[in-house]
């Protein structure tokens, strides 16, 4: 295990980290479908996850995005079955949205240990109005002619792929989404190769430690993540999240802190952002909220205990 968080480790600390195009939640371990077709989950409950983050909310027209993931499993026909719902909104003029059915046919490797292998279709949408934006000069649309005030849309087909290796102690994930573009449109997300680790550690009968790593390359961009959360019984959790833009000259430094609770079959998250680095008083804060209802179908079958 050491050898490789080891190499994991390495990986993020190799490659650049700028910005990406597809979502960057603090609180997406608790629902990966969007990121990773593969991480279907592991019980038969139905389980229905919302996730809405409110972007430097200090400045006006900041981004918005949310996700809708819902997901089940079946075991008799070892498979995962979902459907996820992303949108983001990056001010006046531009947003996207990327509605897609997923599907996880899973392995089980030996009574604890699964390799779970999934595939994500939908469409994605886009659009950019120029026209909503409000000059700051004028002369730049009636004088200069540097702006234009055209609307573009386009809908385009969309794919993912990935594969989840877990058990009881540890999980490791890897996935490639948008795979049917290269480069990026203004309506288009292109590929991104997305791979994460996490250790679940029992320090003792009512605390669990996990740590993990994560990492997001699309083409000259990667954003690296470093991640830990403690865990009281399974009930409540607090954790702190460090994505820095470390090949930047650390212009940008957010760290997020993260507490959640568990009652029956709710579950409830809050993350708050503050970017401690060059353009913090430009960038200002984040918040993100989190909230998950599990729809008790039957008695559950898992191939393994683990709270996520």
């Amino acid at each position: 295990m050491k050898k490789i968080f080891i190499v994991l480790a390495s990986l993020l600390f190799t490659i650049s980290a700028y910005a990406q195009q597809d979502l960057l939640m603090t609180q997406q371990f608790f629902s990966r479908i969007n990121k990773n077709p593969a991480g279907i989950g592991n019980f038969e409950q139905i389980d229905i996850f919302m996730l809405g983050r409110f972007q430097w909310v200090d400045i006006k027209d900041s981004p918005k995005s949310g996700i809708l993931n819902v997901q089940t499993f079946k075991p008799d026909y070892n498979s995962g079955f979902g459907f996820s719902m992303s949108y983001d909104d990056l001010g006046p003029a531009k947003g996207s949205f990327n509605p897609k059915l997923v599907y996880a046919y899973v392995l089980r490797l030996r009574e604890d240990m699964v390799l779970s292998m999934g595939m994500s279709a939908g469409v994605q949408y886009a659009y950019f109005d120029a026209s909503r934006y409000t000059l700051s000069d004028p002369t730049e649309a009636t004088v200069d002619n540097d702006f234009s005030f055209e609307k573009t849309k386009g809908i385009h087909p969309d794919v993912d792929f990935g594969l989840e290796f877990s058990n009881p102690k540890y999980m490791f994930g890897v996935s490639g989404t948008h795979l049917l573009k290269y480069k990026a449109t203004t309506t288009q997300s292109s590929l991104h190769i997305n791979g994460y680790g996490r250790y679940f550690a029992e320090l003792s009968e009512n605390f669990v430690l996990a740590p993990a790593l994560a990492y997001t390359w699309h083409e000259k961009i990667a954003v690296a993540e470093i991640n830990a959360i403690l865990f009281y019984k399974n009930f409540i959790w607090g954790g702190m999240t460090y994505h820095p833009d470390m090949f930047q000259k650390f212009g940008t430094n957010p760290i997020a802190f993260q507490i959640g609770a568990e009652y029956k079959n709710f579950r409830i998250g809050y993350t708050f952002d503050y970017n401690f680095g060059n353009v913090s008083r430009l960038s200002g804060t984040a918040h993100e909220l989190m909230l998950s209802y599990s729809v008790q179908t039957k008695k559950t079958k898992t191939p393994y205990e683990r709270f996520e």
